[in-house]
Formats: C-alpha cells, sequence, structure tokens
C-alpha cells in the first residue's frame, strides 16, 4: 500500500472536525427559517397595529371627536386626504391615532375619507411590506404593500 493511500484511510477513520462539519451543514437552513420565521412575525405584528389603529381612528372620527385635515377645505358632501405618518400630525386630527404607536422601521400612509351623502367614514392605512417584515431574507415580501382598512357610520354632523 502506498503512502498516499495510508494517509487517506487514515484520514477516513479520523473523527475530529465532524461535529463542526455537522454543525456548519445544518446551521445554515436553521438560520434561514429563523428569520424567516422573525419576517413572518415583524409583519403580523405590524399589520395587528395597523388594524386597530384605523378602527380606533375610524370611531373617534365617525363620533366627531376629531377630524381629517382637510375637513373644512373641501365639499361637504365628500371630503378625503391622504398623509404620511410623521410628527407633523397633532391630536386634533384622525391620521394622528391612525399613525400613533406603529413600529419605528417602516413608513405608513394614511387616508381619511368623510362621505356625508352617505353618512360613513373611511380610514385606511398602508405600508411597504418588504419593510415591515424587518428581515425579509429571501424578498418574499417585496413589491407588496399591506394595508388596512375601516369603514363606520358616521354619528356626529357633517361640516
Amino acid at each position: 500500500m502506498t503512502y498516499i493511500a495510508k494517509k487517506y484511510r487514515r484520514f477516513g477513520r479520523c473523527q475530529r472536525g465532524t461535529a463542526a462539519v455537522e454543525f456548519a451543514l445544518a446551521s445554515v437552513p436553521l438560520m434561514i427559517m429563523l428569520f424567516g420565521f422573525i419576517a413572518t412575525n415583524a409583519l403580523f405584528f405590524t399589520w395587528s397595529t395597523m388594524q386597530n389603529n384605523v378602527q380606533y381612528a375610524a370611531r373617534m372620527m365617525a363620533t366627531g371627536q376629531v377630524t381629517s385635515l382637510k375637513s373644512g377645505a373641501l365639499s361637504a358632501t365628500n371630503t378625503s386626504d391622504t398623509v404620511s405618518c410623521g410628527s407633523t400630525l397633532n391630536s386634533t386630527q384622525v391620521e394622528y391615532y391612525a399613525c400613533t404607536g406603529l413600529p419605528s422601521w417602516a413608513s405608513f400612509t394614511v387616508t381619511a375619507t368623510e362621505n356625508c351623502a352617505a353618512p360613513s367614514v373611511t380610514v385606511s392605512l398602508s405600508a411597504n411590506a418588504s419593510a415591515a417584515a424587518l428581515a425579509d431574507v429571501y424578498a418574499i415580501f417585496a413589491g407588496k404593500t399591506i394595508s388596512a382598512q375601516a369603514v363606520m357610520m358616521k354619528e356626529a354632523t357633517c361640516p
């Protein structure tokens, strides 16, 4: 038997480093699954928060406790406004309540509509799904939008 054949046979029986190789092979799919679970959890957390916020904001607007930004500027039959969530909103605007408590890792757009012809209010909130996912490993959520909407009957008087 040659020297090289003896080396290969001895190398085949060696058990040192086996655990490291097995860990390296098994850890990659486990890490991908872990970050996938984190991304999905962040997306569902964001979506749930969005749903709660639009319901609360629509209830506040339907009862007349708050108004939309342009509620006095447009006609009395249909008032609509779209803004991005930011620090420029104040507590007298329905968009403020739709934006309160949302995760900081994504940007959101709020649309508030008040229709006095058929007394109703609609509050919609949308965000980029990839940004809301926080750790979108394989760009599964790329190009998608998550949104939440609440429609309620207007209980207070229209302007």
